[in-house]
């Protein structure tokens, strides 16, 4: 019954979507006067008499869009290297204005300028990716993000200028993939595929994604460049405590009517290690217990991704597209050693997993966007446990778990172009997730009470409405509010969710934004089923049945000088906030990895993000991030905390420009962080250091690198807690030291000019 309810409402809303009806528009196309788009432009938009209606810059295709509709009008277009361009018109189509070059020629002088890398398309700050990165050695999708101001990458995992993670979208549609498989994606694909990528700090909500996030727009079809087959190979050797290797291949195809794409990548038996070295004072029942344990773990984990897909264009304002995307881990290996003074433990655990996504999008010429998006998510463990503790107390079993998820999403978005620079958006989406996890333990003792098997079938209804509004030149305002409706089991719960950007553009050279925007954090399926995992006799972790997702509070302020130069203040304020925290128990001489509910977490944050060249030699970027950060849990077990301090982040990277002819080029960086807190624990100090020394041939279609990640070996954070009866010490060695020499090769096939008709987190253990 649910889920006809789940379509009938559905249907409802497509159905009303589509009877909707646009208004009208303005649009046409500036170019030079060799027929080259001309990207940047201001068009004004006036009556005949002069009276100021609207005003819009072109995109990268020359194309300029406003909203509105006159029977005459006046469009004036400029820019700082043409010469001013007046023309009167009538209806909707403009037509195509020539700009004709100003001659900058003083004597032997000529002035350059500088094309700007960012540019504020109303909520978005939208960035020129192969102008950001045309000076930076970068292979893959997922490094071009890394190389976004403000954008930093420690242990992997992604922070936007001080906030928490953002959410990454591929080509603006909405995914039932996790953050790790879209990340493992973008990893695989080669950095030649971006066009551009927009960050925004409170994101809309026809992206279906709330707080930060950035999107990721890939390149299509360009009616100067003709139909174009596009291709890469590459290749890596990685070597760490031990050796692996990487390898793919991408192809795209773009054309008038059919952009189509297909990647694979695989990497082979890619070796991680961590260290953790953990020496306690236990307190059990007024008695204390001085608790040493030494843990080594180390896995192989072979993986790949194949990724395809297809958009088909009738024409520049309908397309269809259907997308394929699988991720497989036939062999994920992994063997834990601990020795201490309570027991020595020898854990190998293998898991098979394997994802597949399937998503179908269309986009009508009313404004309507609709979609289904689909996820298979399989994993099947064992683990093979056994410990001696000298004392005939042995253990010995052999642990089985199975976790099987499909996501359903559904979405439809409808926005209408309205008079006097209103834009009104309001759209539906529908999910629908399916959780069925099991774990089981063979032991010649019974261990009957660790067996879990629990299925978790997940509901979230979500309604929205919202408007950006153009005020005039400089200030343009987007606000919405989204009403959603979870369930998950015996938990119900109604929200609203409302976001908020403004934008004011004193000149091109000064620009502001403000946002506000608000979210919900919900915990991972396997901690929600409970399960317990065995490391040692003396540590486990445990999941939580009862965790409540948690809320994100979010506000930023942004002041962008010079289209290049970010200051940011912002402040996150997160009640219920929930992370993977260490205890002690005082009732039995346990160490326990858990997830628990605190008060509040909360983070101010000042960013400075500050590029800057010299000549032709050395092109720099330093980030700077101060935060204050505040914990608190009152009802943390027997040890509740609040816990404050500042921290500092420095973050430099330089290219150096060794030789134009050949193309060699050397790149460093490095990041270093002050001491930082974790809930209650006091985290060292951490930095880094990055080399990369990078050779480009064959007319910069070739490329052969080799790299060297945390060269002195710096990520080995030492941590603290000095909480009540909480005294522990903790030492991580991560040995994210390696190097790795790649080589690429970029591939074109043809290029046809043709007569232009149209123009256009959850999945996983614990």
């Amino acid at each position: 019954m649910k889920k006809q309810n789940f379509l009938v409402t559905l249907l409802l809303c497509i159905a009303a979507s589509i009877g909707t009806v646009t208004a009208q528009t303005i649009h046409g196309k500036v170019v030079n006067t060799d027929g080259q788009p001309v990207d940047g432009a201001t068009v004004v938009l006036q009556t005949p008499d002069s009276v100021f209606v609207d005003a819009t810059i072109t995109d990268k295709e020359g194309s300029f869009l406003l909203n509105h509709t006159l029977s005459q009008y006046r469009l004036i277009i400029q820019h700082i290297l043409y010469q001013t361009l007046q023309k009167e018109g009538r209806g909707e189509e403009a037509g195509v204005f020539t700009l004709q070059p100003k001659d900058y020629a003083l004597g032997e002088v000529v002035v350059k300028g500088e094309r700007p890398v960012v540019k504020v398309e109303g909520s978005r700050l939208s960035y020129d990716m192969p102008q950001l990165i045309k000076n930076k050695l970068v292979s893959s999708a997922y490094d071009c993000i890394k190389e976004l101001p403000g954008v930093l990458e420690q242990n992997e995992t992604l922070t936007l200028a001080g906030t928490s993670t953002p959410v990454l979208i591929l080509n603006g549609k909405p995914s039932t993939m996790t953050q790790d498989q879209i990340i493992t994606l973008l990893k695989g694909m080669p950095a030649s595929r971006v066009e551009k990528a927009e960050v925004m700090y409170s994101a809309p909500p026809q992206l279906h994604v709330r707080g930060a996030a950035i999107n990721i727009v890939l390149k299509g079809y360009k009616a100067e460049e003709g139909s174009n087959i596009q291709g890469e190979v590459h290749g890596a050797y990685l070597q760490k405590e031990k050796a692996s290797g990487e390898g793919g291949l991408a192809l795209a195809y773009t054309s008038q009517k059919i952009d189509a794409d297909v990647m694979y990548n695989f990497a082979a038996n890619r070796h991680e290690r961590q260290d953790l070295d953990l020496i306690t004072k236990h307190t059990v029942q007024g008695k204390v217990y001085n608790m040493e344990q030494y843990m080594t773990g180390a896995g192989d984990k072979p993986s790949h991704t194949l990724r395809t897909g297809i958009t088909y264009k009738p024409n520049d304002k309908n397309q269809l597209g259907l997308a394929y995307t699988s991720q497989l881990s036939p062999n994920d290996k992994q063997n834990t050693y601990t020795r201490g003074n309570l027991s020595d433990a020898h854990s190998t655990s293998r898991d098979e997993s394997q994802m597949h996504n399937i998503a179908l999008d269309y986009t009508a010429s009313f404004g309507l966007k609709t979609g289904v998006n689909y996820t298979y998510f399989t994993s099947d463990g064992v683990q093979d446990f056994q410990e001696i503790s000298g004392e005939g107390n042995d253990i010995r079993f052999i642990n089985r778990t199975n976790q099987r998820i499909e996501r359903w999403n559904v979405y439809a978005d409808q926005s209408h172009s309205l008079s006097k620079g209103w834009t009104l958006n309001y759209g539906t989406a529908l999910n629908y997730v399916s959780n069925r996890n099991r774990q089981l333990y063979e032991s010649g003792q019974d261990m009957s009470d660790r067996n879990t098997e629990s299925g978790i079938d997940e509901y979230t209804y979500n309604l929205y409405a919202g408007f950006d509004k153009s005020f005039n030149p400089q200030w343009s305002l987007s606000a919405s509010a989204a009403v959603e409706y979870y369930q998950m089991e015996e938990y119900k719960k109604w929200a609203v969710y409302p976001t908020l950007q403004l934008s004011y553009v004193y000149s091109p050279q000064h620009i502001f934004q403000l946002t506000f925007s608000s979210d919900k954090t919900y915990p991972d399926y396997w901690t929600l089923s409970g399960a317990t995992g065995y490391m040692s006799s003396y540590t486990e972790s445990q999941g939580n049945m009862y965790l409540r997702p948690y809320t994100v509070y979010s506000t930023q302020l942004s002041y962008i000088l010079k289209s290049k130069y970010i200051f940011q203040v912002g402040y996150d304020y997160m009640p219920d906030f929930f992370q993977q925290m260490l205890y002690l128990d005082s009732s039995q001489l346990k160490a326990i990895y858990n997830f628990r509910n605190w008060d509040y977490s909360s983070k101010f944050k000042i960013v400075s993000v500050l590029p800057f060249k010299a000549g032709n030699w050395l092109n720099s970027q330093l980030t700077l991030v101060g935060m204050h950060m505040h914990a608190k849990a009152s009802d943390y077990f027997d040890a509740p905390f609040d816990h404050k301090k500042w921290i500092g982040i420095v973050n430099l990277s330089n290219t150096f420009t060794l030789s134009q002819k050949p193309n060699i080029k050397l790149e460093i960086s490095a990041f270093a962080q002050s001491e930082g807190l974790q809930g209650n624990y006091d985290i060292s100090p951490l930095w880094m250091m990055d080399s990369a020394l990078r050779w480009s041939f064959a007319g910069d279609k070739a490329m052969l690198q080799l790299k060297g990640t945390d060269i002195f070996n710096g990520l080995n954070p030492k941590t603290t807690i000095r909480s009540g009866t909480q005294h522990i010490d903790m030492e991580v060695r991560s040995y994210a030291r390696s190097l790795t020499l790649s080589f690429s090769y970029k591939f074109n096939g043809y290029k046809k000019k043709e007569v232009k008709d149209v123009d256009t987190s959850r999945f996983g253990h614990s």
